[in-house]
């Protein structure tokens, strides 16, 4: 299926053919394709006729043109960037320019519109991630590209390397220069990851380098994949975030994440890596309504200072003393059972204070993330 795109009417076509004709049962892979067993061997030719009749039996199964990308700024409000857009780009690059690569299953493509990996890109032979470029008061949308990442068999895989940071429009541009040299200089025999490993990762960046140079944009650079609009990094409105991210709802998740390991690290005793988690959490969510405010957030201390001077004693967040106090009680603790309970429950509380604060901030726009049962009674 074309970006695992698959439509009710076609759908139920489809159903009624795998029950008459297959096994009454399809599976969906994480390729974004549809697997159908068990079609009589005599059958098959008619099989193939019906499926073309639905748009699905295009060559290039699990292919190098079988794009790999999660819905991004279509209909996801974490999404920082079109996937969609761009891998549509990607293989129309790979159908006109790169034939031979519709039936190349040796290198994978995949493309996430953010760092959440829904589209698998850190497992990638050639990864696109979703981000955003400041250029000067301006922001474009970004890809980081990443390479050297797979499935290596018997159980086993590879993270891919991040190498540069290029503006969006330069994807197809990037590829290019990727299958090129690959073309010229893979041996025969040779994988791609072989390939990969005997280059080495500062080998790709300085092929790749020269795309990440922002000083020479033009203004369609500013405009993301399948949009006319002008890019903006902002708060996503409802499902339809279009080109806008809400980057303060993702920190806020990983600031949930952060409490759950610590609620876990706690149920097995693991005291002081449940206080890491919780403190962690805490500077997290700090950062995350300073960003919010637009201050910059570029280290722990700096966090910790202006949260301070700009909520706490500004009374837009009451504590119980100051922030400072809070974070800092990790210095003149020791690691116990008592107050890693106590920490871990002054994180769920400073949370729900930022959660409200953040929900009454926004209430006139609909932003979507997972929220935490915290509970109020201390956890022991």
């Amino acid at each position: 299926m074309h970006l695992g795109d698959f439509y009710t009417p076609k759908a139920r076509l489809l159903a009624d053919l795998v029950k008459k004709y297959a096994a009454n049962e399809i599976r969906l892979t994480l390729r974004q394709n549809i697997l159908i067993r068990h079609i009589r061997a005599d059958l098959i030719p008619f099989f193939y006729v019906e499926l073309q009749k639905l748009g699905f039996a295009n060559a290039g199964y699990n292919s190098t043109s079988d794009i790999t990308a999660c819905p991004g700024t279509d209909t996801c409000n974490l999404g920082i960037s079109s996937s969609t857009g761009i891998a549509v780009v990607l293989e129309k690059v790979l159908e006109e320019e790169y034939p031979s690569y519709i039936n190349n299953k040796e290198i994978a493509i995949k493309i996430s519109g953010c760092m959440n990996a829904c589209g698998q890109h850190n497992m990638a032979h050639i990864g696109f991630q979703g981000m955003s470029i400041k250029v000067g008061n301006l922001q474009a949308p970004g890809l980081q590209v990443l390479i050297g990442g797979g499935i290596l068999g018997d159980g086993n895989g590879r993270f891919s390397d991040k190498l540069v940071k290029i503006p969006s429009k330069r994807g197809p541009d990037a590829l290019r220069i990727l299958l090129n040299d690959i073309e010229a200089n893979q041996q025969q025999k040779e994988s791609f990851l072989e390939y990969y490993d005997r280059q080495g990762k500062t080998y790709f960046y300085n092929l790749l380098k020269g795309l990440s140079d922002t000083t020479n944009l033009l203004p369609d650079d500013f405009i993301d994949w399948g949009y006319s609009e002008k890019y903006v990094k902002a708060i996503g409105v409802g499902e339809c975030a279009g080109v806008v991210i809400d980057l303060i709802a993702t920190l806020l998740f990983e600031s949930e994440e952060k409490i759950t390991n610590s609620q876990e690290a706690f149920q097995e005793n693991q005291f002081s890596d449940s206080i890491y988690y919780a403190y962690t959490a805490i500077v997290n969510t700090a950062k995350a309504l300073l960003i919010a405010a637009g201050i910059k957030t570029n280290t722990q201390a700096g966090i910790i200072s202006s949260f301070q001077e700009q909520f706490v004693t500004t009374h837009k967040i009451e504590l119980e003393g100051s922030f400072d106090d809070l974070v800092y009680q990790i210095k003149n603790e020791k690691p116990t059972k008592i107050f890693a309970a106590s920490y871990l429950n002054d994180a769920k509380l400073f949370y729900s204070k930022i959660d409200a604060y953040r929900k009454t901030a926004v209430s006139h726009v609909s932003v979507s993330y997972t929220h935490l049962t915290l509970p109020t009674t201390p956890y022991v």
